[in-house]
């Protein structure tokens, strides 16, 4: 960590291996006048690319001497499974979700103690005047509509509501109430007092440089509201957060959908068929609720309790 005003530093979190060590990368920047912290995280997944190369633009555009505050910038959450360009650490090590695992171990398995590690420089330098923002995308399995959103939980509390302007100040269109997951960094965070959002692009397995810049100029119009930059007023996104409804495969095979993102379904109506390896239908995948689909999986073939779909629930959570 860098105490001397208007510095940057790049340094390796630390996460024992056995005999190896795993490092995680960190570039961390503090303006030449205090102020508060701002977290930026990404690469949990393996497989999801766009936040990394938004925090390596941000860094080349930040000019310590003109922002105030600390600004820290996980770049590759869990190296592991970038490595292997898996949404999970690869099973040879512990077949563990990164994005699940939140708070961490630091006496549990590789990606309990890669979470443990990351959670520490969270809590070491953010409190309930700070924001930790945890970037996604689709990775290589799923297409999802841009999204920013906040944990549905504590919705009355200090943390979720600077939560909430903080979601608008990313300036996405479709603005999201998440399911309070477990183990999520976002929910983790909220639930210790420290405002943090969760947000997603499209995904497909690539780069894609528009939402890259989507990403960029988000983070930028949000440090106008932590006070980061100095200059000027946040803008903000209006409208509504909607609730999202999951829906998880019940079988293994091979999925075939009949929708798309942003297509509006009605209760009832068939999401996919998920065949088996002699393409015999298993499964008709009927949706729960009427809405809109925001993310679908991309990748045809499904394991047990995979996500197939997301879909957006008409009634509105928070105005």
């Amino acid at each position: 960590m860098t105490t001397e005003l208007g510095n940057r530093k790049n340094y390796f979190l630390e996460v024992e291996m056995g005999k190896n060590q795993i490092l995680i990368p960190v570039i961390e920047v503090l303006g030449d006048k205090p102020g508060n912290t701002l977290v930026l995280v990404a690469g949990l997944h393996g497989d999801e690319y766009e936040a990394t190369q938004t925090l390596f633009k941000l860094n080349l555009e930040l000019d310590p001497k003109n922002i105030s505050g600390r600004i820290i910038m996980i770049t590759v959450g869990n190296p592991l499974a970038q490595q292997e360009q898996s949404r999970i650490t690869p099973k040879l090590y512990d077949g563990k979700n990164l994005a699940r695992e939140f708070p961490g171990d630091s006496e549990g398995s590789i990606t309990q103690r890669i979470a443990n590690e990351i959670w520490k420089l969270i809590t070491d330098n953010c409190s309930k005047n700070d924001l930790v923002i945890d970037l996604h995308s689709g990775g290589k399995d799923y297409s999802y509509v841009h999204t920013a959103g906040v944990r549905d939980m504590l919705l009355n509390s200090e943390q979720t509501l600077k939560s909430i302007e903080a979601a608008r100040a990313m300036l996405i269109p479709q603005l999201c109430l998440m399911e309070p997951v477990s183990g999520t960094l976002s929910a983790t965070a909220i639930n210790h007092g420290i405002p943090s959002i969760g947000c997603e692009v499209e995904g497909k397995g690539s780069v894609n440089w528009k939402d890259v810049e989507i990403y960029l100029a988000g983070i930028k119009n949000v440090m106008k509201l932590t006070g980061h930059d100095r200059n000027g007023s946040p803008l903000k996104t209006e409208g509504d957060f909607y609730r999202t409804s999951t829906i998880l495969s019940k079988n293994s095979g091979f999925a075939t959908f009949n929708v798309d993102r942003f297509i509006p379904v009605n209760r009832g109506d068939l999401i996919c068929e998920i065949s088996d390896s002699f393409g015999e239908n298993i499964e008709n995948v009927l949706s729960p609720c009427s809405g809109e689909i925001w993310a679908i999986r991309t990748n045809p073939s499904v394991g047990v309790n995979e996500i197939l779909a997301l879909i957006k629930i008409p009634d509105r959570g928070i105005g």
